[in-house]
């Protein structure tokens, strides 16, 4: 299931959107759920109060209440993963979005080949970002999706699980801690996600939360400061740019 968020303030043309999607997955055989939203703080609302998850959203610029890049910026505030492709007339303001790390920008009126390949591209990525690690604690299977876990941390024989704040409440029953070794975790993630860092000896990060890395160290988008072991700086620099690459096309 590929969850999708439409926000534009134009009513017909989210109705357009929303039709084309549901053609081309009808027509690839593909899972999708649509929600429609008319205004920024709509789909803010949507993730803030009723804990609403999408991997890709498609966003207008230019909105009464909260324009798209504020929302944009109020998401990622949140570590809301999304990818984000904004639809406008206003060509002007690209330079004012790279600060929201938007995966493509579509002009209106749409040209529906390029919408179509937009669409594949962010599936293909969805796909590597999806998928569940699963683990047992207290004889309970549990499972969180990858997409939404910031990072393992290791501390002795126990192994916790670290999920965005917007995230903490939906999980709140959900035991997020539970008892296994690190090289262990690392190899059941890898086989099933390549989108994970061993940064260090206690942490594996998730690269799609990184917010920066400098030799040393890197940031996470929810301020956590985590260092990068010596001996591991050079590969992860490596995997770091590859997967960047990856993020950009």
């Amino acid at each position: 299931m590929i969850n999708i968020a439409i926000c534009d303030d134009d009513r017909p043309f989210t109705g357009i959107v929303e039709q084309l999607l549901r053609r081309i997955a009808d027509g690839q055989g593909l899972d999708i759920n649509c929600e429609v939203f008319f205004d920024g703080s709509d789909i803010v609302r949507a993730v803030t109060e009723q804990q609403m998850y999408f991997d890709l959203i498609y966003l207008d610029i230019e909105m009464k209440d909260m324009d798209g890049v504020n929302t944009a910026l109020a998401l990622r505030e949140m570590e809301l993963p999304a990818l984000i492709v904004y639809i406008s007339v206003h060509e002007e303001y690209l330079k004012e979005l790279f600060c929201t790390e938007p995966f493509r920008f579509l002009s209106k009126p749409l040209d529906e080949t390029t919408f179509c390949e937009v669409f594949f591209s962010a599936c293909e990525r969805i796909k590597k970002q999806t998928g569940y690690f699963t683990f047992s604690y207290k004889k309970s299977l549990n499972r969180i999706p990858f997409g939404q876990i910031i990072c393992f941390e290791s501390r002795g024989r126990v192994i916790t699980i670290h999920l965005p704040e917007w995230n903490a409440k939906n999980q709140a029953l959900r035991q997020t801690c539970f008892y296994g070794k690190m090289n262990d975790i690392e190899k059941q993630v890898a086989a099933l996600n390549g989108r994970f860092l061993r940064v260090h000896q206690s942490f594996l990060v998730n690269f799609d939360y990184i917010k920066s890395m400098s030799a040393t160290e890197i940031e996470t988008l929810d301020g956590r400061i985590i260092q990068i072991s010596e001996d591991r700086r050079k590969e992860i620099r490596a995997r770091f740019l590859a997967l960047t690459n990856v993020k950009g096309g």
